[in-house]
């Protein structure tokens, strides 16, 4: 809609604001008295709204950014918004020198600059504008002058080792998103879907694509060394000279990442573990393809005992995903309820005939002939009561989607800022690896090209939804 004329805008604006405070009053119920199907974070260490809280969440979310479209002065908002990426490079500052966890120590009433500056070595005076830039976005607080606290959403943290890594993993793609303007206007790379060819080999000065980078062990001596964040470098290529003498351990960036993979599994996927029936299973197995670390199924297995898991990945995620599993729930890497298998996805799987295949975060790094040949070589292993499960972010476009309920009116159908979040994974998709995120439509068909048929749709209180897909 058009809001060029005053009364149009009036009228939006009236709508909007209605919106919020309908939308408020809902969540502040909720608050109070928590509905049937809330999830509290005591359960999964992330609270889960219930279905029509978080609907209300999502409207007042989504209501922010039509406010601002109707409010604020196209020039200040396109110079605001452009200049968003050194709020995002201060957060990244921050989470490298655990600021959360040092004010942590602090409680209430927060930790000097100085004593910041000199655990962080960091000049104080720097120190405390990068932090006044945050508070001022309302991540960390400024108790008095020279002096910060955490905040409701910085105290988030200070005791997450995983969402750590999300954040500081959100480097990788900051690192490659500074080459994609050169890349997309590169008559080689520009119309290519190849991951050798995506703006990350030109961001970080290397031939080798994403993956290949992210798996290649390296020197122990040079384990921190071999970095894309958070400070990639463009440059010519160097190939690491190998010690015949030392230890070849995975890269820091590849610890990371994967405790980022970890961390979306909870604050992206808890939502999946109560909107899908999967006590109907009972004692099923699950095939996690792709699945990194095995956190979802960490999260299953506890939610649900009965269940039995096979994680497939490459051998540095199994290995790691082994020894997150010892830690945090030994008996069932004993009992064998969990397996952890390396194996490569682009070849047939090893595991026939399993009651769910479930692929999470897998798709989106893929181009669609790629994604073909990973769906294809799961469906010739599946049996004609297997089901594939594929939780991906869904793209809908802002006009909205044939199968999916749109947002309430004035609103952009797709509730706009909310779903931000899927949109910029889209970007880093296509600047670290040519891979994308989808549209229900593009989705279906990728599922037809393999002999798959998407039977249902999971709307679920998360961006990630789930599509079930059964063998034609």
């Amino acid at each position: 809609m058009s809001y060029d004329d005053v009364s149009s805008r009036a009228t939006a604006l009236r709508q909007v604001a209605k919106l919020i405070q309908d939308s408020s009053e809902t969540l502040i119920a909720e608050w109070e008295n928590p509905a049937p199907d809330a999830i509290p974070a005591s359960e999964t260490t992330f609270a889960i709204p219930g279905r029509k809280a978080y609907d209300a969440q999502r409207t007042v979310i989504a209501a922010l950014g039509s406010i601002e479209e109707l409010v604020a002065e196209p020039h200040l908002r396109l110079v605001d918004f452009a200049e968003l990426y050194f709020e995002v490079r201060a957060l990244h500052i921050a989470v490298e020198h655990n600021i959360a966890i040092l004010l942590d120590k602090g409680g209430p009433d927060g930790i000097s600059v100085e004593d910041l500056a000199k655990s962080t070595g960091l000049e104080k005076n720097k120190l405390a504008r990068i932090l006044r830039v945050l508070a001022t976005q309302h991540i960390f607080r400024e108790v008095a002058p020279g002096k910060f606290a955490n905040n409701r959403i910085s105290q988030a943290l200070a005791n997450d080792e995983k969402l750590l890594g999300q954040v500081k993993s959100s480097s990788l793609g900051f690192a490659a998103a500074s080459a994609l303007p050169e890349a997309l206007k590169d008559p080689i790379r520009g119309p290519s879907y190849d991951p050798e060819l995506a703006a990350w080999p030109l961001a970080v000065g290397t031939e080798l694509p994403f993956f290949t980078w992210m798996n290649e062990k390296v020197p122990r001596s040079r384990a921190a060394l071999e970095k894309a964040s958070p400070g990639a470098a463009r440059g010519p290529y160097q190939k690491v000279e190998v010690s015949p003498d030392e230890e070849l351990v995975p890269k820091d960036d590849a610890q990371t990442y994967n405790l980022y993979l970890a961390g979306n599994s909870k604050s992206l996927g808890s939502a999946t573990l109560y909107d899908f029936p999967w006590k109907e299973l009972g004692n099923g197995l699950v095939v996690d393809v792709g699945g990194g670390v095995g956190s979802f199924d960490l999260q299953l297995a506890r939610v649900y005992p009965e269940l039995r898991f096979v994680v497939q990945d490459l051998p540095t995620a199994v290995e790691q995903g082994s020894s997150i599993w010892q830690k945090e729930l030994p008996e069932a890497l004993e009992s064998g309820r969990v397996q952890f298998v390396a194996h490569d996805f682009f070849k047939p799987n090893p595991v026939k005939e399993a009651n769910i295949y479930w692929m999470r975060h897998v798709l989106h790094d893929w181009n669609d002939e790629a994604c073909v040949e990973i769906l294809l070589n799961t469906a010739k292993s599946m049996g004609p009561d297997s089901r594939l499960l594929v939780a991906d972010i869904t793209l809908t476009e802002t006009i909205g989607d044939p199968y999916i309920k749109p947002a309430p009116k004035p609103l952009l159908a797709n509730y706009g800022i909310h779903v931000h979040h899927g949109f910029a994974l889209d970007m880093a998709m296509m600047s670290l690896m040519n891979g994308k995120e989808r549209t229900p439509s593009e989705f279906r068909e990728l599922f037809e090209k393999a002999g798959l048929k998407m039977v249902k749709m999971w709307e679920c209180r998360s961006s990630l939804g789930i599509m079930e897909c059964r063998l034609v």
